[in-house]
């Protein structure tokens, strides 16, 4: 089992990631902004974390930032979650030390893969 943040601000969103990977036994965690995901992260220290690009407040990027500028969360995994392809988001993403860029729709397979590392997830 694996324990995963969601922060995205969509609710709707964060239910249906939440459940789908419940379903395969992870311990799914969720924040509604940025700095409360930056936050539990810190509180928690999950194996995974899922992260909307864009949100009121901090952006994906700036929470995949503050993540890296923390030791104790410098090494999570991190994923940026985009609705749409933007130019130049994968090169931004990448510099900012995120492990990957998913376009929204995510297939529940492609969460799971990501979560239990049994291969790179797609990127773009």
């Amino acid at each position: 089992m694996r324990r995963v943040l969601f922060i995205d601000d969509e609710i709707d969103t964060l239910q249906t990631y939440k459940k789908g990977v419940e379903l395969f036994g992870h311990e799914a965690l969720t924040a509604e902004d940025g700095q409360a995901g930056v936050d539990l992260a810190q509180q928690t220290l999950p194996d995974v974390v899922f992260v909307d690009m864009q949100m009121a407040g901090l952006s994906g990027l700036e929470v995949v930032r503050a993540l890296r500028q923390d030791e104790r969360t410098a090494a999570v995994p991190t994923y940026v979650l985009s609705a749409g392809p933007e130019l130049d988001v994968e090169e931004l993403v990448r510099a900012a030390g995120a492990a990957g860029y998913l376009l929204k729709p995510i297939r529940l397979q492609t969460l799971l893969d990501a979560i239990e590392g049994t291969q790179a997830a797609e990127v773009g």
